[in-house]
């Protein structure tokens, strides 16, 4: 069970973590649980706990204290934490950079962090992970050195100094695009209206309803039965839902299933376009925080019109998150211009690197990073784009099957794919060069112009969409516009949302 870095965090230890911060009804996530010490302590006084922990036998403990949401912390998401308050954590030393860097990432704004770390991983900052950890502590928070605190705990350290980072993630006090939005309530039954057309929403909404209505019908069998068990059979009878063998609340059953249905919703109606990573925060947060609110059509159908009319503000926020996340802590993303008044007014280059959106895949190959800030940030910079160039989105080809896919036929100037009931674009699949040359022979003949588009080669230009793309073993990819009217026309709505002067080109 034990590894390098597992290490139980002691009360007194935790003490000092949570030293004049008031957990009580809060939403707290502790990413990496172990066997639960600090989960625990935050359950003790009040605190509504979620987790994480990759460990299956550790895992296995903490499914009786608190709720689990992933085991692997590195791989959630800002969409399954936009309802925390609080972070607290004892990473594994080491890698406590990367596990307190995701937590800045992912945790909404207003989020404080706290989390133990090996100080050495401050006052010694030789990696661009912990430079940038030590730049976002700087400006948000604070470190202190503990000493070595562990000496005597339940699993010692042999002389490791300590250190306890806060920060404060900016922002708070933020409303949900459906802060305030509350219809009147309709009974949770089947929803119909006498004889209609199928309809999808209707459809969903009802397999939810009695989905729900099965729950409570099981906890009700075993109430019976102990009724009429209890005069002569002493123990006790319960009917549980479990996922995953493990048994789920009521409540949380509900709230996952609302989510689920959600994303059904969206892929269904072809509203990928206007999912952005906002909208994801704010839905999870919605469902966890205003779970009040029926699930019903007139509801759904009411949202689905708030997410419409609130395009153009969700898309200049996309700009705004992805105009921060390249210049914030990357220099040579930077574009300044001469004559503008201060230094701090710069645009994005034309000519911008990204890191860790690739790795290393199967056979060599490039491969894509799913479920990282810089994934998201990338997804929501395309949608943004073609907003603002009025381009349909889900016509467009994903970063991610742009560089997986082996061979790709572009058919009269555009990649040739299939769509699936999502309405996401899919390029057709060869397994072989040869195959993609005889099926573009094929189109030759029919009169098409054809080609086949190979897959990238690492260090090698390649085609995608608004970009001129480069990718390196070390996960960094360059990426050029194409366009440089976007590029100007991008760089533009980023100096009239935050207030620039526009700039001018000189004659």
């Amino acid at each position: 069970m034990f590894n390098s870095d597992f290490y139980p965090t002691p009360v007194n230890v935790i003490e000092i973590m949570l030293a004049g911060v008031n957990i009580q009804d809060k939403n707290v996530l502790e990413p990496s649980a172990g066997k639960g010490d600090i989960v625990d302590y935050l359950t003790t006084y009040g605190a509504n706990v979620s987790a994480c922990e990759i460990n299956d036998d550790l895992r296995a403990i903490l499914y009786n204290k608190c709720r689990v949401i992933a085991p692997d912390f590195l791989s959630l998401k800002s969409d399954q934490v936009s309802h925390i308050d609080l972070i607290v954590m004892n990473p594994p030393f080491s890698g406590d950079e990367k596990h307190i860097l995701h937590a800045y990432n992912i945790a909404p704004p207003g989020c404080k962090i706290i989390s133990l770390c090996n100080a050495n991983t401050i006052n010694n900052s030789y990696t661009t992970y912990r430079r940038e950890l030590k730049t976002i502590i700087e400006a948000n928070g604070s470190f202190n050195e503990l000493g070595n605190v562990f000496a005597d705990a339940e699993r010692k350290t042999v002389q490791t100094n300590i250190g306890l980072i806060i920060i404060q993630k900016p922002g708070g006090g933020y409303d949900t695009e459906f802060e305030g939005f509350f219809l009147d309530e309709e009974p949770e039954g089947p929803q119909s209206n006498g004889i209609m057309s199928y309809n999808f929403v209707r459809d969903v909404v009802n397999r939810y309803i009695a989905a729900v209505k099965l729950y409570d019908e099981q906890i009700a069998i075993g109430i019976k039965m102990n009724a009429l068990t209890e005069s002569f059979y002493k123990t006790k009878v319960a009917f549980t839902c479990t996922q995953n063998n493990v048994p789920v609340l009521r409540s949380e059953f509900k709230k996952d299933l609302q989510k689920n249905a959600w994303d059904f919703i969206l892929a269904k109606m072809k509203l990928e376009k206007y999912t952005t990573k906002g909208l994801r925060d704010d839905l999870n947060k919605f469902v966890e925080k205003q779970h009040q609110i029926p699930f019903t059509m007139k509801n759904i159908y009411t949202m689905l019109d708030i997410i419409i009319g609130t395009t153009e503000s969700r898309m200049n926020q996309a700009l705004l998150e992805v105009f921060d996340s390249l210049t914030t802590h990357y220099d040579e993303n930077r574009y300044n211009v001469e004559g503008w008044k201060t230094n701090s007014h710069y645009l994005v280059n034309s000519k911008f690197i990204m890191p860790w959106v690739v790795n290393v895949g199967y056979s060599g190959r490039i491969d894509f990073k799913h479920g990282n800030r810089n994934a998201e940030t990338l997804e929501d910079f395309v949608k943004a784009l073609c907003y603002i160039k009025g381009v349909d989105y889900n016509k467009m080809l994903s970063f991610d099957r742009r560089i997986t896919h082996e061979y790709m036929i572009i058919k009269n100037g555009d990649v040739l794919g299939d769509e699936y009931y999502t309405g996401f674009f899919y390029p057709k699949r060869f397994k072989t060069q040869f195959d993609a040359d005889m099926y573009v022979a094929d189109l030759i003949a029919e009169g098409h112009e054809a080609s086949v588009l190979p897959p990238p080669e690492w260090g090698q230009w390649y085609d995608w969409g608004f970009f001129e793309c480069k990718s390196y073993k070390k996960g960094t990819t360059h990426f050029k516009f194409k366009d440089l009217d976007l590029w100007g026309l991008f760089n533009q709505n980023i100096a009239r949302l935050k207030g620039y002067p526009l700039f001018e080109a000189k004659k």
